[in-house]
């Protein structure tokens, strides 16, 4: 009888971005390998149910707001692991859900596997404002101070920031890459019909197309892309600008300030924003492009900038954080990131003057191998 496994997770389906879907598929193998999943979620829409269960898969949701339902999602995972004696291992994601994965884990003698996404440190500087930002430290600096068994890295950029910023034992530290859906993220499954179906449809034409898609957060840099949209439309008069962003409440803020700009330049159809496509329609979307701009002020993997290289578009981005570990083929890699390098990088691209990166591959089998052997190793 394999062991039973309890996930705490800020968000899990119907909420999709990108660590939901990560999450989505690890659960599903571990179900397909008769694994038993109880999972304390948040319970973010009104119309979701607080209890499922699903074959092997239990679901409860609890409270509306991650950031408040702390103590709630305590008391849930308490009782069930009270009741629960076949659960052996608590697995959670940073941020919100790890301090109390770690404070359960000691109460019931259990094995902690945190996945740690990302880590701020001092970022929080320039994220935050100064009221308010001493509490994400805080809370980041709690979320170390409570340990975990297991802490999976998603990058050799994570992993550093805890051996190197917090001081985990690197006996406690396994990199362990997200990864990438190859056999999804395949130009060859976008049938040229549909991308001369999409190109008629929003007026795309022959125009060279320059995409974002994406969080409008500040980790994301967006803003220099705003910034050089004046620059890029002039010195690129056949070019539109596409942008694709999940709703957000900063995505309000950057979408009001593209409308601005676009109806000052009086840009029109050059300009494009959209509220999020689906994932077939995504794909689409990025097959599209010419060019897929993703700055970013930090990443500690790059669902968006290992997506497009995978689908083998022309990428400009940072070289910051882990991006360097996970782009390859045709992209440039700003240093220091500004809106001055966004057009000379467009420029670059255009007359084909940058070196190719060698192919990197994220192997489902292989990255979902490693985790299965954090649960079942002493």
């Amino acid at each position: 009888m394999k062991n039973e496994i309890l996930f705490l997770l800020d968000y899990y389906l119907p909420h999709r971005w990108w660590i939901e879907n990560v999450f989505e598929h690890l659960i599903n193998w571990l179900l397909g390998k008769w694994y038993k999943i109880t999972l304390i979620t948040s319970r973010f829409q009104e119309d979701l149910k607080d209890y499922e269960n699903i074959w092997n898969l239990t679901i409860y949701r609890v409270w509306k707001w991650r950031k408040w339902f702390f103590f709630r999602w305590f008391v849930k995972a308490f009782e069930v692991l009270r009741k629960n004696k076949n659960i052996k291992i608590i697995h959670s994601s940073s941020y919100t859900s790890s301090i109390p994965a770690s404070i359960l884990a000691k109460l019931f003698h259990q094995k902690s596997v945190a996945t740690i996404h990302e880590i701020f440190g001092k970022l929080w500087k320039e994220l935050k404002p100064w009221y308010s930002r001493w509490i994400f430290q805080l809370f980041e600096w709690l979320m170390i101070k409570f340990p975990h068994d297991i802490y999976h890295c998603v990058s050799l950029y994570t992993l550093n920031s805890l051996r190197i910023k917090w001081g985990i034992s690197d006996k406690k530290l396994h990199l362990i890459y997200n990864w990438v859906d190859d056999d999804f993220w395949d130009i060859k499954k976008v049938k040229k019909s549909e991308i001369e179906y999409w190109k008629e449809k929003y007026w795309w034409d022959d125009s060279y197309l320059i995409s974002y898609y994406g969080h409008a957060g500040k980790t994301k840099w967006i803003d220099l892309l705003v910034e050089a949209i004046p620059q890029i439309l002039k010195e690129n008069p056949d070019t539109k600008l596409l942008f694709n962003i999940i709703p957000s409440k900063r995505s309000e803020y950057i979408v009001e300030r593209i409308n601005a700009i676009s109806k000052q330049l009086k840009a029109g159809e050059r300009i494009q924003i959209f509220r999020w496509f689906s994932k077939e329609d995504l794909r689409i979307f990025v097959a599209c492009a010419d060019i897929i701009i993703a700055p970013s002020l930090a990443e500690w993997f790059g669902s968006v900038h290992s997506e497009a290289c995978a689908m083998l578009k022309n990428l400009i981005t940072s070289n910051l954080a882990a991006i360097p570990e996970v782009v390859s083929g045709n992209v440039i890699l700003m240093s220091p990131p500004s809106s001055e390098w966004i057009c000379d990088a467009i420029q670059k691209i255009r007359k084909w003057n940058f070196k190719k990166i060698p192919d990197k591959k994220f192997s489902w089998n292989e990255s979902i191998n490693m985790i299965e052997k954090l649960y079942t190793e002493d």
